[in-house]
């Protein structure tokens, strides 16, 4: 057991078993100017909140094989302690508005999905 406290502890959210995904390709500008592309596949939650995040198209394998896993998981388990997809986006590097990495491109493809369903949780309020 240890010690040390915790901070800002928000719950993982579980998601059902069964649920809507979509896959799409993702891709960005590598630093020697070629494009390089991966699928991701996007799992929502019964509300049709983007939760978690899948990245395929790398050699099995390889470093980056194990580099598109390791960020999915990193992604996805932010995304059910509550983290938006957009606050993400807007945090990671840019190049003329354009993702920098696959990191960055799999951000923006999740802030998309949440764009999509952020009008039906608007409060009547405006």
């Amino acid at each position: 057991m240890s010690d040390i406290p915790v901070i800002g502890g928000s719950q993982r959210q579980r998601l059902d078993n069964r649920r809507y995904s979509i896959t799409e390709t993702i891709s960005f500008v590598r630093a020697d100017g070629n494009s390089t592309s991966y699928d991701a596949t996007v799992g929502f939650d019964a509300l049709f909140r983007p939760r978690e995040i899948f990245l395929f198209g790398a050699k099995d394998g390889s470093d980056m094989s194990a580099v598109l896993i390791d960020t999915a998981v990193a992604l996805s388990v932010a995304l059910q302690h509550g983290v938006t997809a957009t606050a993400m986006a807007n945090s990671v590097s840019k190049v003329d508005g354009l993702p920098a990495s696959v990191i960055g491109a799999a951000l923006d493809l999740l802030a998309k999905h949440e764009a999509d369903v952020a009008p039906l949780f608007k409060h009547e309020a405006d």
